[in-house]
């Protein structure tokens, strides 16, 4: 039995599917290399040697996967919901994007969001940053030390958004080549992506630049 594998006590619920809920009071979660190993009434002999966290009365539920965020609009939740998308990016996003060129504020406002998330029960999400290299790898630092496996991308727009926003289409592509080679031996638990903002903001020339690298890098 390997170093990694654990138990844990508690109300367990789960689904096998969309139709069937599964729900073990005072039941056991073995797990083995990072995955479950099986869920228990009564935990088998094989297992009883290993360490046990006892939950108690708590209900002990799969982590939640959140599989389209933007870190930097968590500091703007809430604000301007009467807008439609266009005006809330112009008015709300993008000046609030812009400040995370600045690393004192990229830091300050990603660890709020990191601990919040850290504190949710999502444990998997795929993450949008902004198109600044040093921002990104700041929230994929943070990200790493709390433990949850999480996508995270350096956005990419190079029009139909504040010249501050705007890259250059070659600077664009050099920087994602540049922050993949070091965010992929860097990490554990945090996988770098590509992630154009939205067509919109990209030209056909930019997104397909980055379909090369799709390939290329995997």
């Amino acid at each position: 039995m390997n170093n990694t594998a654990f138990t844990l006590k508690g109300n367990i619920i789960y689904s096998k599917g969309p139709k069937e809920l599964v729900c073990i009071p005072n039941g056991y979660l073995v797990c083995e290399e990072g995955k479950v190993a099986g869920v228990y009434e009564t935990l088998p002999e094989k297992y009883r040697q290993l360490p046990c966290t006892d939950h108690q009365d708590r209900i002990i539920i799969p982590g939640l996967v959140d599989l389209h965020t933007h870190a930097p609009q968590y500091a703007i939740r809430s604000l301007g919901m009467d807008m439609e998308l266009l005006k809330w990016l112009e008015y709300n996003t993008f000046p609030e994007e812009a400040k995370y060129s600045d690393p004192e504020y990229a830091t300050k406002a990603y660890s709020m969001f990191v601990n919040d998330l850290r504190k949710s029960a999502t444990t998997r999400a795929c993450i949008f940053g902004t198109i600044h290299v040093n921002g990104t790898e700041i929230l994929m630092d943070l990200l790493e030390r709390t433990g949850l496996k999480c996508k995270v991308g350096k956005v990419n727009m190079n029009r139909n958004c504040p010249e501050v926003l705007c890259e250059d289409s070659e600077q664009s592509l050099r920087d994602t080549k540049l922050w993949l080679e070091s965010a992929r031996i860097k990490y554990n638990n945090i996988t770098p992506i590509i992630t154009p903002r939205f067509l919109p903001s990209c030209t056909e020339d930019l997104l397909t630049e980055l379909s090369v690298i799709c390939r290329q890098e995997d």
